[in-house]
């Protein structure tokens, strides 16, 4: 019997259940991943290393951002003539939405 596969959009947020599909991919895509803390912090960092270039976030989620970031602009990954003016950071939260404790938009006029 075949089955009809529904199309269906992405909905992803970062989650905990969102960290083991991230360390899977850049383990996949050749990383070599090292977790660590500081004594007395609870808090993990997240290290990835390939071909001696080394990347730091931290959460895996974070960490797998970064490495797509370096991949699509590489080394000169910082802000740069071709990105837009005003910085589009400024112009998306300039205009993002706010919402109350029930979900509700707030006008802010």
């Amino acid at each position: 019997m075949w089955y009809h596969v529904c199309d269906k959009k992405a909905r992803i947020r970062i989650a905990g259940n969102t960290c083991e599909p991230c360390l899977v991919t850049l383990r996949d895509k050749g990383y070599v991943i090292r977790v660590w803390s500081m004594q007395g912090d609870d808090q993990f960092q997240w290290d990835a290393e390939r071909d001696g270039n080394q990347f730091s976030a931290t959460s895996p989620q974070e960490l797998l951002g970064l490495i797509a970031m370096w991949e699509h602009r590489g080394n000169r990954w910082h802000r740069g003539p071709n990105d837009p003016d005003p910085p589009l950071y400024d112009t998306l939260t300039r205009t993002a939405k706010v919402y109350d404790s029930e979900g509700n938009e707030v006008d802010d006029g």
